[in-house]
């Protein structure tokens, strides 16, 4: 050992120098590093002190805080922890530049997987197998009860870590972005359950005594989001032009709900017609309401919205009870347990199996694009293709009889 260690212990100006402490017999016990990181007033030098059981362990040390000198990377005091990082860029930078109802979702997402997981790993030496390995985890069994969490959730996960990162580089605190270097689940979009014409009779049909009948009917009608439902008020209702205007949302805010005036997309903001005979059903049940309010008296708590659709004193509808209570009624029909924004899918594919153009599918759901139409409802295209080719079989056929 001691002839491996007799080595080279001074270095060039400015890049430290590297000695062994030694005991009584002058072998090496512990190794430092010194490096000069700038002066005093008085002219002196001030020296960072690196230590390490062998020379290899302090040179690694001495090497990586040189890089992290040359690149501009900041000291932080007490080495600040990720989980530090995490809080302040969520609470300093975010807070105050999303929507609240976005920064709900990345507080939620933080405080749940992020900070547990990764909160006393330095935010430098933070590795790319660090979040390689908590995505697999979260993949496993990251949710509640231990049931997996969806590849969208953990993308969303990475999104987020990898944004924090990025600001973190752009104030020197960490060299470069590791969260490039990981890699997130490929995107597996949850299985589309679409209601043939048949069962949206039936449907329909077990709905007709349920208090919300016009509001599921609506959706169907309309391909209206849950919360682009229940956030309709009725100042965009037009009854004599026989549509609706979709500007708002309900969402959810510490447990509460809240209009919202900002949607998805731009596109979002749109008109949609109404099929005949819902203009006469909202008449109907604008005068049922009117009546409800009058019954409830000094009990009525108030529609402050003016919402189309509310609970029978006039409060706001909870988006997750309003689609427990969708599936109820799914199952006493006898049909399949589907989601309430399955209603909206069965709506465009609908319409598209009807030949209905997708420009138009597409403004009535409000995509950004009738590409993102297109790829949702690609399950709908191959029969609009052999139709496609039918008519042209149709065309030359009589071009053909023509000729005879």
């Amino acid at each position: 050992m001691g002839s491996q260690e007799k080595v080279k212990t001074r270095r060039g100006n400015n890049e430290g120098s590297i000695w062994p402490e030694r005991d009584e017999k002058g072998n090496p016990v512990r190794w430092r590093a010194a490096v000069t990181v700038g002066y005093k007033d008085n002219g002196q030098p001030m020296r960072k002190t690196l230590s390490g059981k062998t020379r290899k362990i302090v040179k690694e040390k001495l090497n990586q805080y040189l890089k992290d000198k040359e690149n501009n990377i900041n000291e932080l005091p007490g080495n600040i922890k990720t989980g530090e990082w995490l809080e302040r860029w969520l609470y300093d930078y975010k807070r105050n530049n999303v929507k609240p109802s976005t920064f709900e979702s990345y507080e939620a997402i933080i405080n749940t997987h992020l900070i547990p997981a990764l909160k006393n790993i330095p935010l430098k030496r933070l590795k790319a197998a660090n979040l390689q390995q908590l995505y697999t985890e979260k993949l496993e069994s990251g949710g509640k009860n231990n049931k997996p969490l969806s590849t969208r959730y953990v993308r969303y996960m990475h999104t987020l870590i990898r944004e924090a990162l990025q600001q973190a580089m752009k104030e020197k605190l960490v060299p470069y972005n590791i969260a490039d270097a990981a890699k997130p689940p490929k995107l597996e979009s949850k299985e589309m359950v679409i209601f043939s014409e048949e069962q949206v009779d039936l449907l329909l049909e077990a709905i007709q005594e349920d208090r919300y009948c016009l509001a599921y009917t609506l959706a169907i009608a309309t391909g209206l989001r849950r919360g682009e439902l229940l956030g309709l008020c009725w100042d965009c209702v037009d009854l004599n032009n026989e549509s609706i205007t979709v500007i708002r949302q309900l969402i959810a805010l510490d447990n509460k709900p809240v209009l919202d005036s900002s949607l998805k997309t731009k596109q979002g903001k749109r008109n949609i017609p109404l099929p005949k005979g819902m203009a006469d059903a909202l008449k109907e049940h604008r005068k049922n309401q009117n009546e409800e309010r009058l019954a409830w008296g000094e009990a009525y708590t108030g529609n402050p919205y003016n919402l189309v659709f509310t609970r029978e004193d006039g409060s706001p509808l909870d988006p997750k009870e309003f689609t427990k209570r969708f599936q109820r009624l799914c199952e006493k029909a006898g049909l399949p347990r589907i989601r309430l924004h399955d209603l909206r899918h069965t709506h465009a594919s609908l319409l598209l199996k009807k030949n209905i153009h997708p420009k138009v599918v597409q403004e009535r759901l409000g995509h950004s694009s009738i590409n993102i139409t297109l790829d949702l409802y690609s399950h709908v295209t191959p029969s609009l293709q052999q139709e496609a080719a039918d008519s042209f079989g149709d065309l030359f056929d009589k071009k053909k009889n023509a000729s005879k």
